[in-house]
């Protein structure tokens, strides 16, 4: 293998006086001596047999071939500088908590699944509750971050979309309801509901929409959270509604779309605005990357 005309060092050193312009201001940078870098200098020149700097007075002046140079050693930096900020982010990493407040499993634990593969180390605490449980803990500061559907613009938040959601209505495959391509709220007049408890996102939506329509539904169960409604929608005790892709459950549950709640609401990752916790950053930053 042929012998390289340069070595890394002297890349390095390279990229300094210039970025400096002059061999003292370089030397203070590098933690060296300025006869130690400008001999750097001249040995790299004398091995590409080209000249890399003109003096001029108290000025060095960069070659043409110094500055083409330059602009592949200023990358170098920026990629020793990423790799830096890589090696210190995992031991930060190693030696913390992730507090996530979210009302459904999914998609938040796929989410947490896909980051934390590559900090091992990093322990995750998850807080399950309602809408107004889980925005309560991340507004106080109890939880680093919180996955929700439907969060509301807040001057106090920064928010990061992660998935796109639908409420939608769930029964049970033995359910007569089963076979239906979609199922008007009107239509459960006469059938046994299944309800959420106040603070619930998904409870005020079907609010909304029943108040719309001058509809009454008397609920026979009244659950607190999201996977309870699965469950007993599962054992056929009712007829449920959840956002369309908040569970794993694959099996036992039908999902049919509500004719009067068509729209679709953004699920999204969010903290508080003054936070500078860098797990938080890099998990928002993981979404951009996948």
């Amino acid at each position: 293998m042929t012998k390289k005309p340069y070595t890394y060092n002297q890349l390095q050193i390279l990229n300094t006086v210039l970025e400096e312009g002059n061999y003292t201001q370089a030397a203070k940078c590098l933690g060296m001596s300025q006869s130690a870098v400008s001999q750097a200098i001249t040995r790299l020149e004398t091995n590409l047999d080209v000249k890399l700097f003109i003096q001029r007075g108290r000025y060095l002046v960069p070659t043409d071939y110094c500055l083409e140079i330059g602009a592949l050693t200023s990358k170098m930096q920026e990629i020793e500088s990423g790799i830096d900020a890589l090696i210190e982010r995992s031991e930060v990493f190693e030696a913390s908590v992730l507090k996530v407040g979210m009302c459904s499993a999914m998609p938040g634990t796929e989410i947490l699944k896909q980051f934390t593969a590559a900090y091992p180390k990093l322990q995750t605490e998850i807080y399950f509750g309602n809408f107004q449980e889980t925005f309560n803990r991340v507004i106080a500061g109890d939880v680093d971050v919180g996955i929700l559907a439907n969060v509301p613009q807040d001057d106090r938040l920064k928010l990061k979309k992660c998935a796109t959601q639908r409420l939608v209505a769930l029964c049970s495959p033995d359910h007569p309801f089963a076979s239906k391509k979609a199922i008007s709220l009107n239509e459960l007049v006469s059938e046994t509901v299944i309800f959420r408890t106040q603070g619930s996102t998904t409870q005020k939506l079907i609010d909304n929409a029943l108040k719309k329509l001058e509809l009454t539904l008397t609920p026979t169960y009244i659950v607190n959270t999201q996977e309870s409604v699965f469950d007993a929608v599962h054992q056929n005790l009712g007829i449920g509604f959840a956002w369309s892709e908040s569970a794993t459950r694959k099996e036992g549950v039908i999902k049919l779309p509500i004719i009067e709640l068509s729209s679709t609401y953004d699920e999204v990752i969010f903290s508080l605005k003054e936070s500078s916790n860098k797990i938080v950053s890099a998990l928002m930053n993981s979404l951009e990357e996948a």
